[in-house]
């Protein structure tokens, strides 16, 4: 497999002592607009290896999810080479050189930022998986959404698995009185539970073994896109292998957006058919890999609001450490999870984030503000 190079040169990795990373202040970034009924979108934020540690807060607490894992801060994470950039993108890595009985050593980080709808398109050129889908187990990455006062504030989980997975898991969380609908949603996406009240939520389970872990990275990545409406919430993906499309439909643009900038990456090239650099075409995507539809089961405007982004990667936990048992590859390793997880250190190499870019658009006006992040319990 190979290595990131975080240090390939002088000044690639990121300097962060001297970066603010304190919880975001709650004050208003700017005002809101009544949404267009077309499908055309505008740039907002751009976040990538230019500004991404500037608008990105690292979470330092215990793991909500009881993994077994430590988060670190922002100097620690500098310092032990947990992140930083690599290959012009941003590296947010494990620890994959010490044993440990306390939890490894990872990263967590949430957009100072938060937005209420829009369109989000993340080019992620790898993910946290092992060198096999065995060697994934223990793993938990997510890239995910979440509102305030959790779950009343909602939760979007746009790329999320567990121990040797090989497809996408796409859930959505809830108070009480939201039941959604997957109807738009392909023949091989199930919907595990249309409930997406608490921790379990409303999944869809895909069937494609490009858009997760092991065969995600042994593609190159690709372009995961999120539509978050007042009536639905959906969910693209385009591997790698697909980006000649995916450059027609997003192009770079020479000016900067407000929150972020404009940075190299794949969706730098071509010119768009229904997309610019400053403008995306909804109409031109095709068949979402899942769509959530609330109709009269669910009001998306009050169960899903004022989302900040999230990227980690955690181990064992309420989810991986929960269904280790039902996983015969995982139980051919070791007895236990956390015995796996903290005994092998070698095995999570592998067990990082490279992302590219990721662009926010919305319709009309900005809808977003920065707050202070309250985490989920």
């Amino acid at each position: 497999m190979l290595l990131p190079k975080l240090f390939q040169a002088p000044g690639l990795v990121l300097s962060l002592i001297a970066i603010p990373y304190a919880l975001a202040s709650t004050s208003s970034s700017s005002s809101s607009s009544s949404s267009s009924s077309s499908s055309k979108y505008n740039l907002i934020a751009t976040y990538n290896s230019t500004n991404f540690f500037s608008e990105f807060t690292f979470f330092s607490e215990p793991d909500p999810t009881n993994g077994f894992v430590e988060y670190v801060d922002a100097s620690t994470a500098n310092r032990e080479g947990l992140a930083g950039y690599s290959q012009g993108g941003v590296y947010l890595g494990v620890d994959y050189h010490n044993v440990t009985t306390t939890g490894r050593k990872s990263v967590r980080v949430t957009s100072k930022s938060t937005f209420t709808t829009g369109l989000f398109v993340a080019d992620i050129a790898h993910m946290p998986s092992g060198a096999t889908h065995a060697e994934s187990c223990g793993l938990w990455p997510a890239y995910w959404m979440f509102g305030p006062d959790w779950p009343r504030g909602g939760e979007i989980d746009i790329l999320e698995g567990v121990n040797s997975q090989s497809s996408n898991s796409i859930t959505l969380h809830t108070a009480s009185g939201c039941s959604m609908s997957n109807s738009g949603s392909p023949a091989g996406t199930k919907l595990v539970s249309p409930n997406c009240q608490g921790t379990s939520g409303c999944g869809q389970e895909t069937d494609s073994t490009d858009n997760y872990g092991v065969g995600f990275n042994s593609g190159g990545g690709g372009y995961y896109v999120m539509e978050w409406t007042e009536t639905d919430i959906s969910v693209w993906f385009f591997p790698r292998a697909r980006s000649s499309a995916v450059r027609q439909l997003i192009s770079s643009s020479s000016s900067s957006s407000s929150g972020g900038s404009e940075g190299s990456s794949d969706f730098g090239s071509g010119s768009g058919s229904g997309s610019t650099g400053d403008e995306f075409d909804t109409s031109t995507l095709g068949q979402p890999l899942a769509t959530f539809v609330g109709g009269s089961g669910c009001s998306i405007s009050k169960h899903f609001s004022e989302h900040n982004i999230v990227f980690d990667t955690t181990f064992c936990g309420d989810w991986a450490g929960q269904v280790w048992k039902d996983d015969k590859k995982c139980t051919a390793l070791a007895r236990t999870c956390e015995d796996w997880v903290g005994q092998n250190p070698d095995k999570f190499v592998g067990a990082y984030w490279l992302i590219n870019e990721i662009r926010v658009y919305q319709k009309g006006g900005r809808k977003t503000r920065k707050r202070e992040v309250e985490f989920r319990a």
